[in-house]
């Protein structure tokens, strides 16, 4: 998904691989939706619709910069390696090349979750998260995603993919493998439409909030 896709093609695209998540445990009452991507949209939409919430996120966004330059830094390298066209690639070297186009998008999109974003999203001190404790109901959709970044599979994907310590594996179902950096011990199996569908859950919250919340919240 880019950001040039229209809003009915990332609700056709994400409620696809929501179904992938929903059978591992993950976002299930995301999945049931048909508009997922237009659901999230509205969600952040309507928090930043509060004036009280506004200023108060536009105060933690200035007094924590990094978090929305990281998020402009992170859209520029995808909007260069969603295109790359490995299909191209002559081969053999096309398998090596598609793996390198699921990387080049997986690893930076993981990164920043772990990193500023994930303060964000999950920080003690994050007006986001601390309204979500007490407010999940009135904003389902953020905190379904929230819950997606807490479980423990993500976490597990995310650690494997963002240390550089996973491989792809083919017997039969092409699979994602992960591993414990300091020990070599596997952590997670997942095959190639769930790690894309915990990327595309991924990447949607992080366009929302640039979107909908951080460019009203806080406009750079």
């Amino acid at each position: 998904m880019t950001q040039t896709a229209q809003p009915t093609d990332k609700d056709q695209l994400l409620s696809k691989l929501l179904q992938e998540l929903a059978a591992r445990g993950l976002a299930r009452k995301w999945a049931q939706s048909q508009t997922p991507y237009s659901d999230l949209t509205r969600d952040c939409s309507l928090l930043i619709s509060d004036p009280r919430l506004r200023r108060e996120f536009g105060d933690y966004l200035r007094a924590n910069p990094i978090i929305q330059e990281t998020v402009h830094t992170l859209l520029s390298h995808l909007a260069m390696a969603t295109n790359g066209r490995w299909q191209e690639v002559p081969l053999p070297a096309r398998l090596i090349a598609r793996y390198g186009w699921m990387i080049g998008r997986w690893l930076p999109t993981f990164l920043i979750i772990d990193g500023p974003l994930g303060r964000f999203l999950r920080g003690a001190d994050s007006p986001l998260n601390i309204l979500l404790r007490t407010q999940h109901v009135k904003y389902p959709v953020l905190a379904q995603t929230r819950d997606v970044f807490n479980h423990d599979l993500f976490r597990r994907v995310r650690n494997g993919v963002g240390h550089w310590s996973f491989t792809f594996e083919q017997q039969g179902t092409e699979r994602l493998v992960c591993f414990d950096w300091e020990t070599g011990q596997r952590t997670a199996e997942v095959s190639i439409m769930e790690a894309e569908a915990l990327h595309l859950a991924s990447f949607s919250t992080i366009e929302c909030l640039d979107q909908e919340l951080f460019r009203h919240a806080n406009p750079i």
